[in-house]
């Protein structure tokens, strides 16, 4: 499965075959096709696979997020993570951002991983930041607005643009809205 992301990565779900994934597995096509009954079968195995193993394909414990004090250090360290995994993925996730908009099982199991990755996060929160009002709604945005950021970054058309400040912005964004109980004290234009 290692092998298979890593291609994918590298040249795109579209541009490997199964024959390159054996090879480079070492294995024969035979035997993947034992194993995987198509390409895509292998893809949405190989999903699967780097949701149950994103620890490893991160580099990072269980117990991270528990580690900080506050909800900055938190979310800061997440959208870190986020960004390295978007460095690291980016052709192979916009191309699966395009599979899961014409390919109707790439997408729900995408929905279903997307979904089981927020809960597994949400739960790896500490404490105060789980016992706010509305934490969950508040943990889909703050993971949407870190997946804009993210996109931007990677995206040559917004290269003139000032991501550090951008990043620090985003961080304050997702702090309040997980510190404020009520949206109404939202407090953005401090952070301008």
């Amino acid at each position: 499965m290692n092998k298979a992301l890593l291609l994918y990565s590298q040249k795109g779900y579209h541009n490997v075959t199964m024959d390159e994934i054996a090879e480079e597995s070492g294995l024969s096509t035979g035997i993947a096709y034992r194993y995987f009954k198509n390409k895509k079968d292998l893809l949405l195995n190989s999903l699967e696979y780097a949701f149950e193993n994103i620890n490893s394909l991160t580099d990072t414990s269980e117990d991270t997020l528990s580690r900080f004090n506050n909800t900055e250090e938190t979310l800061s360290y997440a959208l870190e993570q986020f960004e390295a995994l978007h460095r690291k993925y980016y052709d192979f996730h916009e191309e699966l951002e395009g599979l899961r908009h014409s390919d109707s099982d790439v997408k729900n199991l995408y929905d279903k991983i997307e979904n089981k990755a927020i809960q597994a996060l949400y739960e790896k929160l500490p404490e105060h930041i789980r016992n706010s009002q509305n934490s969950k709604e508040k943990m889909y945005l703050a993971v949407g607005l870190m997946e804009h950021y993210c996109h931007m970054v990677m995206d040559d058309k917004y290269s003139g643009l000032d991501f550090a400040h951008m990043k620090s912005f985003t961080i304050k964004m997702t702090v309040d809205i997980f510190d404020s109980g009520n949206y109404d004290q939202l407090t953005y234009s401090e952070h301008f």
